[in-house]
């Protein structure tokens, strides 16, 4: 009868291996069980799943938030109209420079064309001495970057924090009011209203020979756009200042924004036709090759490293696994002599370790979400507790430590935990479907 009873429920994935699986998973140490270890061994899968997507997160809103900001600030097509750089162009009068901008500008897809001069210059202020990188724009074209001219909602860390762009763009020239970087302005100790002698990299004859040009400008406002390297060195000036501060004859650059710069190509190659041979072309790929591919190679490194504390804690599962095996022999003789098939035992240890890494990547997933929830909070205990930074905006160019959640990602951590734990169930259930009954009970 007993023997009939247990083949009935031997199919696979029977009640009867659930029920026999749960047994042995909570079976404690004196009964021949392994309570502690699977303990260990969920702990181990559910902070290693945790981890894995509590880092790809960080990642994530990493490679997210500094390229929606880099993009926010940056142009996303270069046109280089200099011919003394390439030999292979003729100088563009204004006139000629003003109808390729226009007809740029008139291309499906194209938000903006502007013209832009980009120098050095030396800043001074009372003994604090700071290097700038000084971009020559227009006002309206200025006032389509929103991350650098938007006036910000309380909260918000981005467009202009002091002052305004009263006068930008104004007067004679252009006029001298400029927006400066709130990083900069920070070193130089300068708030709007300021006056702020600026030192250019170009320079000019004179009868006692070649000088540098100087000239002084007023701090209209204070700018962030969220990115620590930018606000830190960049100065915004009216494009025709640019153009007398650096002595040149007119701007050198068309900088083109998209609708969509991640969708480039064919945008690019319309407005490589349209340039022809008056300028170079280069997009915001180009200008951030480097920099993108870093960001690729870390989240692959981050990966497999936040994978290989997964498999770590998977080994426990194995050696708890064949611990059960040997204390749990004779039971396993008894049920093969009862009439259990070889399968049916493998299931039973099979089902133990998944069940482990089954709750374990949920535990995991479940924490790993509410860790990236609340990751600024997390910031802030372990800065605590370790007494250090572990987000410098001067490293890593955010502000903030960002977090952005990726359901794939999730989905990935999950699917390798519990596969790390399946993997990890089947030598010592192989072991169990292959213990001999007869040498098993033969001292019994």
């Amino acid at each position: 009868m007993a023997e009939a009873k247990l083949g009935k429920g031997a199919h696979p994935l029977s009640p009867f291996e659930f029920a026999l699986a749960l047994r042995y998973l909570g079976a404690r140490r004196k009964d021949g069980g392994i309570a502690l270890i699977a303990i260990i061994s969920f702990l181990g899968i559910t902070l290693g799943v945790a981890a894995l997507i509590t880092i790809m997160s960080i990642m994530n809103g990493f490679r997210y938030e500094l390229m929606s900001q880099l993009l926010g600030v940056q142009s996303h097509v270069y046109v280089d109209v200099r011919p003394q750089l390439y030999g292979n162009q003729e100088t563009l009068s204004q006139e000629e420079l003003d109808t390729l901008t226009a007809e740029i500008a008139a291309i499906p897809g194209v938000v903006s064309a502007g013209q832009r001069i980009v120098g050095e210059a030396l800043l001074n202020v009372d003994g604090n001495a700071a290097p700038a990188r000084v971009i020559g724009i227009t006002r309206e074209e200025l006032l389509t970057i929103e991350r650098v001219s938007a006036m910000p909602q309380p909260g918000e860390d981005t467009g202009v924090q002091l002052g305004s762009m009263d006068g930008f763009g104004e007067g004679r020239n252009g006029g001298d009011i400029i927006l400066m970087g709130q990083q900069l302005a920070r070193a130089l100790r300068v708030i709007p209203g300021d006056v702020v002698p600026f030192i250019s990299s170009a320079g000019r004859v004179t009868p006692t020979g070649m000088v540098n040009i100087r000239k002084a400008y007023e701090v209209g406002g204070v700018f962030s756009v969220g990115i620590y390297e930018f606000d830190q060195i960049t100065v915004f000036m009216p494009l025709e200042q640019a153009r007398l501060f650096f002595a040149l004859e007119g701007p050198e650059f068309i900088e083109v924004r998209v609708e969509d710069p991640d969708d480039l190509d064919d945008l690019r190659a319309e407005i490589t036709n349209t340039v022809g041979g008056r300028g170079i072309i280069s997009d915001w790929r180009d200008q951030n090759r480097s920099f993108y591919d870093a960001l690729q190679v870390e989240r692959v490194a981050m990966r497999m490293i936040m994978a290989v504390v997964i498999l770590i804690a998977a080994l426990n599962i194995v050696t708890g696994l064949i611990m059960l095996v040997k204390n749990k022999g004779r039971d396993i003789a008894i049920l093969r002599t009862m009439g259990s098939t070889q399968a049916s035992v493998m299931r039973v240890f099979m089902l133990i370790g998944l069940m482990i890494g089954g709750v374990g990547a949920v535990g995991g997933i479940l924490l790993g979400i509410i860790l990236v929830m609340n990751i600024d909070a997390v910031q802030a205990f372990v800065s605590l507790v370790t007494g250090t930074n572990v987000w410098n905006p001067e490293v890593y160019f955010l502000v903030n430590m960002p977090a952005r959640l990726d359901w794939a990602e999730v989905m990935f951590a999950a699917i390798f935990g519990l596969g790390a734990a399946f993997l990890a169930a089947i030598p010592p259930a192989w072991r169990a479907a292959s213990l001999d009954p007869v040498e098993a009970l033969r001292y019994e």
